[in-house]
């Protein structure tokens, strides 16, 4: 008998399962924005075939020893929720302070140098100098309201109401993950899958190299957030 179900959800299934994910990565299958669809419905909207994703699943993940994604050995839907939070703000958060100048730089210098050879360049620019400030207030929403929330419920320290702070925080945290993937999704298809010319200089490949390193480090972060992170606090609230 399969270990995996077809209609588990694929968001459930990645956090038992971390390494899943780097299968998922490789064949373009969303687990985090879309993490609350089955297994069945992620593969289909893909063009996968579900047994077969399945039978892949058995030969690349370790069911007695998952090593986790990216090298990561703890098992976050099991870790005290404040502990998840510190990794999420010292490893995500400050990735995303780390690589979003970077990658912005970058890309106005290729799209500079090389955008009338690749035009496409140009629109990844765009999408991308909206993306940036988005994902910079995004996470200083979740460091300076969400986070601080999730840390009081956790304490029982009386949290204040959802009303208090605007409504449901978790809820437009999960809004804004949405509006994040569109955008990423959005470069990969203008990119032709952060593709490189054959031209293209050590610039233009450290860009595509960084800007895939970008979508694949946001699908872990996101993940964890509306996968496990945020479940679990509504079961506190």
């Amino acid at each position: 008998m399969t270990t995996f179900n077809s209609e588990t959800p694929i968001g459930h299934l990645v956090a038992k399962y971390p390494s899943s994910a780097r299968l998922f990565d490789r064949l373009g299958v969303d687990y985090c924005c879309g993490g609350d669809r089955s297994l069945r419905t992620a593969c289909a909207e893909e063009g996968l075939d579900a047994d077969t994703v399945i039978r892949m699943l058995e030969s690349d993940v370790d069911l007695d020893a998952d090593d986790g994604a990216e090298g990561e050995s703890t098992n976050w839907a099991a870790a005290p929720l404040d502990e998840l939070i510190d990794h999420i703000e010292e490893t995500h958060h400050a990735y995303l302070r780390r690589e979003l100048p970077r990658l912005e730089s970058l890309l106005e210098k290729v799209a500079h140098v090389h955008g009338t050879d690749a035009p496409w360049v140009v629109s990844v620019k765009e999408v991308f100098a909206e993306l940036r400030p988005n994902m910079e207030a995004h996470i200083e929403k979740e460091e300076e309201v969400v986070f601080p929330f999730i840390r009081a419920c956790v304490e029982e320290a009386s949290p204040p109401s959802p009303d208090v702070l605007g409504g449901d925080p978790i809820a437009l945290m999960e809004e804004e993950h949405d509006e994040t993937g569109a955008a990423l999704k959005r470069m990969r298809t203008l990119s032709h899958d952060f593709a490189v010319p054959e031209w293209g200089c050590n610039s233009f490949r450290a860009v595509m190299d960084g800007l895939e390193s970008l979508e694949t480090d946001t699908h872990r972060h996101v993940h964890k957030e509306n996968s496990i992170l945020f479940p679990r606090a509504r079961a506190l609230v």
